[in-house]
This record gives C-alpha cells, structure tokens and sequence, in this order.
C-alpha cells in the first residue's frame, strides 16, 4: 500500500454533488436533491479535518425527512458512475500508479471504493477524498459495518502518511508456506498501526498475499534447485537476495518484497527444503 495523491483538489463535493443531480430530467426531483448540498459540503469538509485519526468525532447529518438515503445513493449509482459525474469518476481511478489497485497493489483497478461505506455514509457518497482507486475483490471484501473508530479500519490511502520503511514482514515455515504481518516499530502514531494491521483484515491480503507467495515459491523452486547443485550456497543467495533487492527498489512493502526479505532472513529453511 502505498499514499496516493488527494484527487480533485480544487473541486468542491458539493458543487459535484449538484453536477450530478442536475443529470435528472425531473425538475421536482432536481430541487429535493439540492436541498442536501449544504450537509454534503459539511459533512465532507468535517470529513477532510477529522478522518482518520479522529473518526470518532465524525457526527454525519440527518437527511431532510423528505429524503432517504437511497435517493443519495442513487445520485452517486446513476449520474456519477455513468452520467454527467463519470468525468470525476475516471480522474480518482487515474490516480492509481500504473492502475494496479492501490490497496492490494496485486490487481488492476476497476472501481472506486468508498473509505466510510455509502450505506452508512450517504452524503459522503460523491466527495473525492472518500472515493479509493480499487479492484473489485477489494470493493466488495470491505464489509459495509465500518465502526467509527480510528483504530478499527483500513489504511486511508491519502490522509494516513504511510512509511516508507519496511512493515510487511513474512514468516517462513518449514514447508515454505508463507505467513503475513505487520510490524512497524518505528511507527510512534498507535492509530495508524492498527490501521496497517487492520488494513490486511479488511481487504483479506493476508490469504491473498500467501497464494501468491507459493506460486512465486512453485515458479521458482526448480529454478533454485540447480543453482544450488550447479553453482552451491553463495550464488543461490546472492540470487535471492537479488530478488529482494530487485523488488524492495520497486515497492519495499509489496508481497514480493517481504517474500524474498524472509527468504533472505530464513535461507537455512530454504536450503533444507531444497536439500529434501
């Protein structure tokens, strides 16, 4: 996971809010919807000063009696994802780097995910800073019943100052099976550990970064094995730590790179299990 730039900087939520509604034909329609843009604009400018490291002070605004939240939603469904909003749609997902979701950093993006769910959070529907760059899997294995405690959810990919040392650790069993976690000693904010540990749980990273830890594992196996008959120890570790080298200079805390980091640090596992 790696922070993200904050997208649409100079662009109000409300006024998209009111872009977006006035894509409804039904002039009735259009004139109740708009009664909502002043608790749009400050719930998303309480949103920008509070969330994450203070959710708990995040008080969202009761909807006029007239309005349900179905209504916002569909705002955000009908005339942000396909109409007259889809112009902002496609700016947030771009700011995905090479459009590899953000949040796993495995899959291609294909959607946005709402940081505090749209269900809970209507009229945070359409603001920006509450919009993520996602893959699928990612937008629908974050459950809806986000609790408003800052040490209770995932990594905010824009307000969180995400470190650039290393937190992805790996534990390395006899068998090679790959274990996931998080570690951040050098982290002194004790909301943004739990947010990084959380991270993995929300997202179910900890089973998907193993799968592919095993089929890294399976691809290259063979591959170690005759380096280390053909070419002994110290050229298969030096291949190994290539690798970690390699993919830490890309991103020091994707899977890959806790992957060989571990197999550095647990090379005697390695070589007993290609020794069997």
């Amino acid at each position: 996971m790696k922070n993200l730039s904050i997208p649409l900087k100079n662009i109000l939520a409300e006024k998209i809010f009111e872009e977006c509604v006035s894509g409804y034909r039904d002039k009735g329609k259009v004139d109740n919807l708009l009664q909502c843009k002043e608790i749009i604009c400050r719930d998303s400018n309480l949103y920008d000063e509070l969330v994450p490291k203070e959710l708990e002070k995040f008080e969202k605004s009761l909807l006029p009696a007239n309005i349900t939240k179905e209504k916002i939603i569909n705002v955000y469904n009908e005339k942000f994802v396909k109409g007259p909003g889809r112009k902002y749609y496609n700016e947030i997902k771009k700011q995905a780097i090479r459009n590899i979701c953000p949040i796993c950093g495995i899959r291609q993006v294909k959607t946005l995910d709402h940081y505090l769910p749209k269900s809970q959070f209507p009229t945070l529907s359409v603001t920006p800073n509450n919009l993520i760059p996602a893959c699928l899997e990612c937008n629908v294995d974050k459950k809806d019943d986000v609790s408003l405690d800052s040490k209770n959810v995932p990594v905010h990919l824009y307000f969180d100052n995400i470190p650039d040392d290393k937190f992805l650790h790996v534990t390395v069993m006899d068998n090679l099976e790959i274990l996931y976690y998080i570690s951040c000693p050098n982290v002194e904010d004790e909301g943004l550990k739990a947010r990084l540990e959380k991270h993995l749980d929300f997202y179910k990273l900890h089973e998907l970064y193993s799968s592919h830890a095993a089929s890294e594992i399976a691809d290259k196996i063979h591959m170690w094995k005759i380096a280390l008959e053909e070419f002994g120890e110290d050229i298969l570790r030096l291949s190994i730590d290539s690798e970690c080298r390699s993919a830490e200079m890309n991103d020091i805390n994707s899977w890959k790179s806790a992957l060989y980091r571990g197999l550095v640090n647990n090379f005697d596992k390695l070589l007993a299990y290609l020794q069997l």
